[in-house]
């Protein structure tokens, strides 16, 4: 892969294009949120104006060039235009969807280099449309502003389209408000599939706090646009949770499944199984068999491993919240499924005992506990393990002085028990729960 990703630059820094249109349909995320999203562009493939002859008279290109979908207006040996380097960023943004995390630096390094590149363009690159709207996509993923903001100074966009290229502008600025207001402005409907995805996506992104209604309707129709690209990747990220909160949760389990089902690999994952295990914690507490079940479903298709992954982290983050029944049974779904790697058995062992103390008894609690084995827990669950330790001490003393003043103890409430492992856990767990988003 390396090498291949060393030749596409290559080629590309030769004036070479080995890549295959694809009607700029990878859009990029929003700059305030770049690393998160990810950033997705396509490839804007609408025709160019032809070019006028001699006395102002269409000039006839030949009909084979035209059969081929070449580009007729320019020479055949001429460098990249804008519209051939964003082909090739859509090219990597496809890697990356698919988890080629070097794709990531290989786009950074294009956005570079081409972006003073723009800026140095003559004067009638800018004429052709395709190089206009190229633009808005190489700002939209990641590239300098600056091309945009000259291109605006010197007057060279069509002023029936400048809120699009303001908004693009404003965007990448963080102007959120004044980006939100020009892009608004812009009606997708006459874009081409691609560009209105990805201004679509950006929509999305502004309003998911303040409009979360209208955020997500944007990012439907985003990866409705562009099924199968970054785009629709980074809209499944931000509206999977968004739809969950709405109300509809069997439309957020529904979409979760089709990210897992089609982006498990990509190079964000990591970010959405965060989101999504935040999903099914944070309405697990009415009835944790339940949500389990429908965690069940949604993961069902991912490897063992990732699976094993997830429930662990549902495990971790409902204990943390103080689900404890929750955080029981995701623990032992994660044993269930198969052998575990040693850190992680700990892990499971860990989460199920400290869900469990006053339940499964003080003996057996302890005897879990003790066979953990410290140093494979990571520092938080360290202070788990302690904490837990903690709780069933307190558990012991009373009984001890009750003994003393032979005195017979009243036997526990069980929920009395359970009150003050989860104070405690809890306490415990307040650095946890920074490290959680």
């Amino acid at each position: 892969m390396r090498n291949s990703l060393r030749l596409l630059l290559g080629t590309l820094l030769i004036g070479v294009s080995m890549l295959p249109a694809r009607g700029m349909e990878a859009p990029a995320a929003p700059a305030p949120a770049a690393a998160e999203h990810g950033a997705e562009t396509t490839d804007a493939a609408a025709p160019a104006p032809e070019p006028e002859g001699e006395g102002g008279a269409a000039r006839e290109e030949p009909p084979a060039a035209l059969a081929e979908g070449r580009d007729t207006q320019w020479s055949q040996s001429r460098s990249p235009m804008p519209f051939d380097v964003m082909r090739s960023v859509q090219f990597l943004q496809d890697q990356v969807a698919r988890g080629n995390v070097r794709a990531i630096r290989v786009q950074a390094l294009l956005l570079r280099r081409f972006g003073a590149t723009f800026l140095e363009a003559a004067p009638e690159v800018w004429s052709d449309p395709r190089n206009t709207r190229a633009v808005v996509l190489f700002t939209f993923s990641g590239g300098t502003p600056d091309v945009i903001q000259a291109l605006l100074r010197e007057n060279r966009l069509p002023e029936g389209e400048k809120p699009l290229f303001e908004g693009a502008l404003a965007y990448v600025r963080n102007d959120l408000p004044a980006a939100a207001k020009k892009l608004e402005a812009v009606s997708v409907d006459a874009l081409e599939p691609v560009l209105a995805a990805q201004v679509s996506l950006a929509l999305g992104q502004i309003h998911q706090f303040d409009q979360p209604a209208e955020a997500i309707e944007n990012l439907t129709r985003a990866r409705l646009l562009a099924p199968g690209t970054l785009i629709e990747e980074a809209a499944l990220r931000l509206g999977v949770p968004l739809v969950d909160e709405s109300g509809d949760h069997q439309g957020g389990d529904r979409l979760a499944r089709r990210y897992f089902d089609a982006f498990h690999d990509s190079s964000y994952v990591s970010n959405f199984e965060t989101r999504y295990v935040a999903m099914v914690v944070g309405r697990a507490m009415p009835d944790a068999h339940a949500a389990l079940l429908t965690m069940d479903a949604v993961v069902d298709a991912l490897p063992v491993d990732r699976r094993q992954r997830l429930y662990l982290a549902a495990a971790r983050r409902s204990l943390v919240s103080g689900n404890l029944r929750f955080a029981a049974i995701a623990s032992d779904r994660a044993v269930e499924l198969g052998e575990l790697q040693p850190g992680d058995l700990a892990r499971a062992v860990l989460y199920h005992a400290a869900s469990s103390l006053g339940v499964d008894g003080q003996d057996a609690s302890r005897a879990a506990l003790d066979g953990i084995d410290r140093d494979l827990l990571h520092a938080e669950d360290a202070k788990l393990l302690d904490a837990a330790y903690s709780v069933l001490d307190s558990m012991v003393k009373p009984a001890l002085l009750s003994e003393a003043s032979n005195v017979p103890p009243d036997p526990p409430e069980t929920s009395t028990i359970l009150s003050r492992a989860r104070a405690a856990l809890d306490a415990a767990s307040h650095e946890m729960k920074k490290s959680d988003p």
